[in-house]
């Protein structure tokens, strides 16, 4: 590829909405370029990377028998509705009509459509286990889209889905799909963990996401000190002890005035007490309307992505005045005794002896028991936090690391399989439901990842089994003919050794080409110069070194070859 005919050009400076490192270089490099907010163009050198990426996790995937297949972008809403996801996925999806009125979504992900062509194709357990994917767009409709690649609007996701006969064999698929994303990234040159995640929109109660720890991500990860526990924040837990203590000789609720003391902090300044002297009730509204209260200990805060866990439902949103008047609570004063609405308690609420809010204005309660004054049902709705005790050893201390989510695992069982009525005939002649997982793969987002997480000050360092090519050859200058002509000679002579090569036959001075190139980050910069030439040599540079060598022009083609075979695949 001529670097003069290049579609697309490098920026000395990256735009002032570029967010992280990895933006600013994808913007710089070439690699895309945005078209709206959260929608990104590939440009050839990205694309480039983008079918590399892709082409990793296809042999990955095949390795494990899964099948390709392909699926729509456009859905139809009926069978979301079948499942409910409808509705839980409004606020988050591209919707649309066609002219005779029938609703679709742009695809969100494809379990409900893979589930539907199960039932068409796979009737017996002798057909069973399978495993299929596709590479497809997806459509969000991101409220806030940032970091380039890393947060947009459409993506493209390698998706796959496994269907077997029962649990056992779920998670056979699962072991097998969880070693192939560990293949997967490994290959891609990113260092990226397994952690426990919430199942979220997908159903089901096992996930795990595959975490790449770097400071640009926006997921936070919890992390054991002593032990392999590593948790997405959303479903991280933490150890405590039995805090439910009895309420023996604890007195009854007795009323303080507490002017003015609408918050946690006004009470700990007021009351000279520490906030886990406290109970912080709260009051929801999740998206089919209902309203419960969420009862937590006053040194923690409501984690929402376990709320909307516990409540089965896609979003909650703070109750309005209306649901305080019908509850009967009053802002800054609300409190768990005497509400007139369901109640969910956290783990983390002990026993007895809190201060909590009365439910009248200027007025809080003192000895208040979990269990005699109030009760409600038991979750786990609590934030985890730096310095918690682990869940599983017992011993260690949880640190929060920041990470960006390059793949995720679901093992969701028969969720679907239930809801659309999927089953297959069985062994002893009876109809059972698909248990199924589905196993997800962000490309773009994988992409910039690896820019994030492979770079210098002076641009990308692609690893070379994702690079856009394997060799930047450079001629300098190349209005001198015998340089260019020594230049195009090796390229031709590369390329029948199907080395890839960007042949940068600009008319720029050695500091621009210099500069593209280290900003680019192609593994091997190959220098074809007029001084080099005296020697009837030319100069080899690795991207990730700082060491030149120099090597005869007339076995530069075999020792480029050399290098180039010498790279992981």
């Amino acid at each position: 590829m001529r670097q003069s005919k290049l579609f697309g050009r490098t920026l000395r400076e990256a735009p002032a909405e570029a967010q992280t490192p990895g933006h600013r270089l994808m913007l710089r490099a070439a690699i895309a370029r945005p078209l709206a907010a959260g929608l990104y163009t590939w440009l050839p050198l990205g694309f480039r990377v983008q079918k590399k990426v892709e082409q990793i996790i296809r042999e990955e995937q095949n390795r494990i028998g899964a099948q390709e297949m392909e699926m729509p972008v456009l859905t139809p809403a009926e069978i979301w509705k079948q499942t409910g996801r409808w509705e839980m996925l409004e606020p988050i999806t591209f919707r649309t009509t066609d002219h005779n009125g029938r609703e679709f979504m742009v695809s969100y992900t494809h379990e409900e459509f893979v589930h539907l062509h199960a039932m068409q194709e796979l009737q017996t357990y002798k057909q069973l286990p399978q495993i299929v994917y596709h590479f497809q767009s997806k459509g969000r409709d991101e409220t806030r889209p940032r970091a380039g690649l890393l947060r947009v609007r459409e993506f493209v996701m390698k998706d796959a889905y496994s269907f077997d006969v029962d649990q056992a064999g779920l998670e056979k698929s699962y072991a097998a799909e969880y070693g192939a994303y560990e293949r997967t990234f490994e290959r891609m040159g990113l260092d990226a963990i397994s952690v426990e995640s919430d199942t979220g929109a997908m159903g089901g109660d096992v996930a795990h996401e595959f975490q790449v720890l770097t400071e640009v991500g926006e997921d936070r990860i919890a992390i054991c000190s002593n032990c392999d526990y590593r948790a997405n924040l959303e479903k991280a837990t933490r150890h405590m002890e039995d805090e439910r203590a009895r309420a023996d000789g604890v007195p009854a609720p007795s009323q303080i005035a507490t002017p003015g003391t609408e918050s946690i902090e006004a009470l700990e300044a007021s009351l000279k007490l520490p906030r886990d002297a406290f109970l912080k009730t709260l009051l929801f509204r999740d998206q089919s309307g209902k309203v419960v209260a969420v009862v937590l200990p006053g040194d923690r805060d409501v984690n929402e992505a376990k709320l909307r866990k516990a409540l089965s439902t896609g979003e909650v949103k703070f109750a309005s005045d209306a649901d305080f008047a019908a509850a009967g609570a009053v802002r800054g004063y609300i409190g768990p005794v005497g509400l007139k609405t369901p109640v969910l308690v956290d783990a983390g609420v002990g026993g007895g002896g809190y201060i909590a809010g009365a439910n009248k204005k200027d007025a809080h309660l003192r000895d208040v028991v979990l269990g005699r004054d109030f009760k409600g049902e038991p979750v786990d709705a609590s934030d985890v936090r730096e310095g918690d005790v682990c869940p599983k050893c017992k011993v260690g201390k949880l640190s929060i690391e920041r990470g960006v989510e390059v793949g995720n695992i679901f093992a969701y069982g028969t969720y679907y399989s239930d809801k659309m009525r999927a089953s297959f005939v069985a062994e002893d002649g009876t109809h059972k439901p698909f248990v199924g997982g589905s196993y997800g793969i962000g490309v773009g987002r994988s992409v910039q990842t690896i820019i994030e997480t492979h770079h210098d000050d002076k641009g990308i360092v692609w690893p070379p089994q994702v690079a856009p090519f394997h060799v930047h050859v450079i001629a300098l200058p190349v209005n001198d003919d015998e340089v260019r002509a020594k230049a195009e000679a090796l390229v031709m002579e590369l390329e029948k050794r199907d080395i890839e090569v960007l042949y940068d036959d600009r008319d720029e001075t050695a500091g621009v080409k210099f500069a593209d190139a280290d900003l680019i980050g192609i593994p091997l910069r190959v220098t074809v110069s007029k001084r080099n030439l005296k020697e009837n040599a030319v100069e080899l540079k690795p991207r990730s070194a700082s060491d030149t060598e120099m090597v005869p022009l007339a076995g530069a083609a075999a020792r480029i070859a050399d290098i180039v075979g010498s790279w992981p695949r």
